[in-house]
């Protein structure tokens, strides 16, 4: 199975009037990475590029969460 997750809105939850990456959706974050290690593949899928990107996938990275694609399909 192959699933595409959204980051702002899904993986964080924005604090109201602060910039930046708010708090984690801890259940999201936790199902998906049982699934990929279940062996799904789990594709980060955001408007998101460059700088604000990285920050991201670091953000998802340091909560546990890697990815088999960003922002790019699986074959």
């Amino acid at each position: 199975m192959i699933i595409a997750t959204d980051f702002d809105g899904t993986l964080h939850f924005p604090i109201p009037g602060k910039r930046g990456i708010g708090r984690p959706n801890t259940p999201l974050i936790q199902k998906l990475i049982e699934l990929r290690a279940n062996n799904n593949d789990v594709i980060l899928w955001t408007c998101r590029e460059g700088d604000n990107l990285d920050e991201a996938v670091q953000w998802c990275k340091a909560h546990g969460l890697e990815f088999d694609a960003v922002n790019d399909n699986i074959p």
